[in-house]
Formats: C-alpha cells, sequence, structure tokens
C-alpha cells in the first residue's frame, strides 16, 4: 500500500458491541427474524413500533442501522424512510428495507426512490446481508468521523477568529493611542517654544516609535506562525550561543512600552555550548518567552538562565514569583487561545510560535516549577548534532 493511500476498513468500522440498531416493525413475530438476524452479529438492538416512536428514536439518538419491515407502518415502511432521509439530521443514517418474497417491483422502486440503502427478504442469503449492513455501517462510520471532525474544526475556526478579533482590538488601542500622542504634539508645538517642551515633545516621539515597533511584532508573530503552519519556512543553519540572542532579545523588549522599565537578567553557565539554528527565529522564541513573563502583573523582573549538560542546552526564562497552574501548562501554548481568570494573561500565538520555533530545531519546550519562586520556561536544544530541520520555502 502506498504511503498516501488511505483506508477505511482498519480504523473506522465500529466493533460489533459498539453499534446501535433500530428495528421498526408491525409485531412481535415479524421483529423477532430481524432481531435475531442483528444479535446474531453482536449488536445492540432497540424496537419501535409506531412510525412516530421509530423518527422521534432516531432524530434523538441517531443510531447507526435502521431495519425497517416493509409492513411496519399503516402506511408502509417507505413512507417511514423517505421521512427519516427527508430531515437533514438522519439524512445519512443507513436503512434497511425488509421485505417477503411477494413484494412487487413497484414497491421497490418506490423504496430507492425514497433513498433505502439496502433490501433484504428472507430469500437473501445471510452472506450477503451480512456483506451489506457492515458495508453500509463502515460508510456510516466514516461519514460520523469526518462529521466530528468538521465540528472540531468550526470549533478551531471561531478561536481563531476571537483571537483574531481581539488582535484587532488592541491594535485598534494602539493606534489611538498614536493617534493622542500626535494629537499632543501638533498642539504644544502649534503654542509653545519648541525649545521649552523638548523633555515632552521626545518623550511622545519615543512612546510613538515603540508603539509602531509593538504592533509590527504583534503582527509578524501572527505572520511567522501562520507560515510555520503551512510548512512556508526556510530555516538558516548557524552555530550560534543562545547567550548571545538572548541579549539582542532583550534589546527587542526594552524597547518595547508595556516591559520598558521592567528589568531583564541573562545568567550564561561558563561551560556553555553552542547551538545549530536560525539566530532571527531562536531571537524570536526568546523574545515571546520574555514578553510573556514581563507582561504577568506580578512580576517586575526577568531571569534568563542558559546552562550545558549531558550534550543538551537549556535556557530557563522565569519571574519574580510567578506561578502557572499545573492544569494549564498545556494549554498556555496553544495558538488563538482565550485568557480566562485561570491562565494568565498574554499567552497565544506569542507562544505557540516560540514553541513551534524550539520543536522545529529538534528542541523541547515545558514548563517547571522553581523552589520558592515562581514557573519557568524551559527550552531545551541539542548542543552539537545534526543540523536544524529544514523547510521549503514557497
Amino acid at each position: 500500500m502506498l504511503s498516501s493511500e488511505r483506508t477505511t476498513r482498519n480504523d473506522v468500522v465500529p466493533t460489533p458491541g459498539q453499534v446501535e440498531c433500530l428495528v421498526v416493525a408491525s409485531g412481535r413475530p415479524s421483529a423477532r427474524p430481524l432481531i435475531e438476524f442483528l444479535k446474531a452479529e453482536g449488536m445492540n438492538v432497540q424496537v419501535a413500533g409506531s412510525a412516530d416512536m421509530a423518527f422521534e428514536e432516531v432524530l434523538l439518538h441517531r443510531p447507526n442501522l435502521v431495519l425497517i419491515e416493509s409492513r411496519a407502518t399503516s402506511a408502509g415502511g417507505v413512507d417511514l424512510c423517505a421521512r427519516i432521509k427527508a430531515n437533514a439530521r438522519t439524512h445519512f443514517v443507513p436503512i434497511v428495507l425488509w421485505t417477503d418474497d411477494k413484494s412487487s417491483e413497484a414497491l421497490h422502486l418506490r423504496a430507492v426512490t425514497a433513498g433505502v440503502d439496502a433490501i433484504f427478504s428472507p430469500a437473501t442469503a445471510l452472506e450477503v446481508r451480512r456483506a451489506r449492513i457492515w458495508a453500509l455501517l463502515r460508510t456510516h462510520a466514516l461519514y460520523r468521523r469526518e462529521e466530528k471532525k468538521r465540528v472540531v474544526q468550526g470549533t478551531a475556526m471561531r478561536e481563531r477568529r476571537r483571537w483574531v478579533g481581539g488582535l484587532i482590538h488592541d491594535l485598534q488601542n494602539s493606534m489611538g493611542a498614536v493617534q493622542a500622542n500626535f494629537e499632543f504634539l501638533a498642539h504644544e508645538l502649534a503654542l509653545r517654544d519648541g525649545a521649552s517642551c523638548k523633555s515632552e515633545v521626545d518623550e511622545c516621539v519615543q512612546d510613538c516609535r515603540s508603539l509602531f515597533r509593538d504592533m509590527s511584532r504583534g503582527l509578524r508573530t501572527v505572520v511567522d506562525y501562520e507560515r510555520f503552519e503551512s510548512d512556508r519556512v526556510a530555516l538558516r543553519e548557524e552555530q550560534l550561543f543562545l547567550a548571545d540572542i538572548a541579549e539582542k532579545a532583550k534589546t527587542v523588549i526594552d524597547s518595547s512600552t508595556p516591559t520598558r522599565n521592567k528589568i531583564i537578567v541573562i545568567e550564561a553557565a561558563a561551560n556553555a555550548q553552542p547551538v545549530q539554528g536560525d539566530p532571527d527565529y531562536l531571537q524570536e522564541a526568546l523574545a515571546n518567552l520574555m514578553a510573556h513573563v514581563l507582561r504577568q502583573p506580578g512580576n517586575c523582573q526577568c531571569q534568563v538562565r542558559i546552562s550545558c549538560a549531558a550534550g543538551l542546552t537549556h535556557a530557563r526564562v522565569s519571574g519574580d514569583h510567578d506561578r502557572i497552574p499545573t492544569d494549564q501548562r498545556e494549554r498556555i501554548f496553544e495558538p488563538y487561545a482565550q485568557a480566562s481568570k485561570h491562565v494568565p494573561i498574554g499567552h497565544g500565538l506569542g507562544l505557540a510560535l516560540a514553541k513551534l520555533i524550539v520543536e522545529v530545531h529538534g528542541g523541547t519546550i515545558w514548563v517547571e516549577d522553581i523552589p520558592k519562586s515562581g514557573s519557568a520556561f524551559v527550552i531545551e536544544l541539542p548542543s552539537s548534532g545534526p543540523p536544524p530541520r529544514l523547510r521549503t520555502s514557497e
């Protein structure tokens, strides 16, 4: 079998004990052979004696298979089949019609028109019944799996739209702050001598530049994450020290308005080893982690400690005393995640991008506790070994 070939025979078909069947028959004598046939296959069977009861059961608890006797209702089982197939929720439920040997060709034509998936009679061979039913179950299971996938994808898209909406809201606020600063500049310069308000003018100019840098960095983070997700990234292979990369990331963070007055301490062990990787993307990963730590309300400084052991280089990024709850340490790296009162603020694409960058470089990232302090993000990269996995750029 080719590596790209997919099959529905092994990973889709439910086991017999997981199959829920509904039998619709006019009475016990008529239902008995149908129930015995399904029970022999190991399936769970429920019986309905009227069309309304059967339709309500199918609508509320969609079974894997419906077996209808042709004389089950006063109007005939074909009408019940048409009713089930006409509903969008139950349209793809497999329906088998059971008829006697004397059924007319007109009944068969009506049943096919109504959407019946198979027609059985006492003369139908047992092997044929079994093969047809399991083929229908396989098709239905594949549809249910794809339906669940669509639901999950729809949820992810809604989360992404919420995140993008939050990003646009932040950009609008930043643009409003820029506009207010420039309006102040225009007003002051028009009324005062330039030398008398030089310090205030310089401060406003610096704030505007910082705001523009923050907006540009936020948009670049979104674009970079999308490029990593779609395999449109080509990494550069260089030998570098994480301490140097951390210093460059510190320069980026120092120029940011929300973290400008906070302290960043970088400590590197004497036995620090170089790693292989792309300096720009590793700098982006460290900058995102450092910015996240400094944005937490309880942190006034960020520590970056770099050490080496057993051929691995570790970079620990931590704050003063903030602690990430254990149950949120995986969710904090989710892209487009929404902050809640139990999750530290500032997470989402920034940390998701940092995780992607580290993993593409053959490393791992996790959160661990620091004794008598808080939590730390730990980056682990091979100190020496194969170059990072490169991706082909479009």
